[in-house]
């Protein structure tokens, strides 16, 4: 079994935008050693895992319900959801569901089936290691995370970047961490 450098799993409810920001991040690392996968295209969980523990490199797996299993969960090194109002969620459902049913049909199937869904899906959001806002901008939570000098471009222990302080501190101290502040005017390393 091979583990990857970093599994990055990019998450929110049905209709928004996690799958653009899962291609974002991928579009700014290096392509020949970084695998972007649809977790929604796997029949099973079991699948998707096999495809992850095979992975060389670092992965970008984006997808609605990934934080619903902890199985799946607890392979993932760095999680982000993508959170979004349920209104904004009916809309953008609306706009890309099937053009072949009316509007009313579209919205019956998005009260029945997405909306509930949708529900559990922000209840896994407590997994996440970082949420984007639904205001909030794609550039600055993906220069934290790819950042060249910060993430995905070096060799690390699993988690390094997610560990809470009182595990930061009891490292050993000849380790050198790097820690990264996000503000309202963007990143700085401190």
């Amino acid at each position: 079994m091979v583990i990857a450098m970093t599994i990055l799993a990019v998450c929110g409810p049905i209709g928004s935008d996690y799958k653009r920001l899962g291609e974002q991040c991928y579009a700014r690392l290096d392509t020949e050693t970084t695998a972007l996968i649809d977790g929604s295209t796997f029949e099973s969980i079991d699948s998707l895992l096999r495809v992850l523990e095979e992975a060389k490199g670092d992965v970008i797996v984006f997808g609605s319900n990934l934080f619903l299993h902890e199985k799946l969960r607890s392979a993932f090194d760095v999680k982000v959801f993508v959170e979004l109002d349920a209104d904004l969620c009916l809309s953008n459902y609306l706009k890309s569901a099937d053009k072949s049913l009316n509007l009313e049909q579209r919205l019956s199937y998005y009260l029945k089936h997405i909306k509930p869904l949708n529900e559990t899906i922000n209840i896994s959001a407590k997994f996440a290691d970082l949420r984007r806002p639904q205001a909030g901008l794609n550039d600055r939570i993906i220069d934290l995370l790819v950042n060249e000098e910060q993430f995905l471009s070096k060799p690390k222990r699993r988690n390094m970047f997610w560990e809470s302080a009182p595990q930061m501190q009891s490292r050993d101290e000849n380790e050198k961490t790097d820690t990264v502040e996000l503000s309202q005017t963007g990143m700085k390393q401190v």
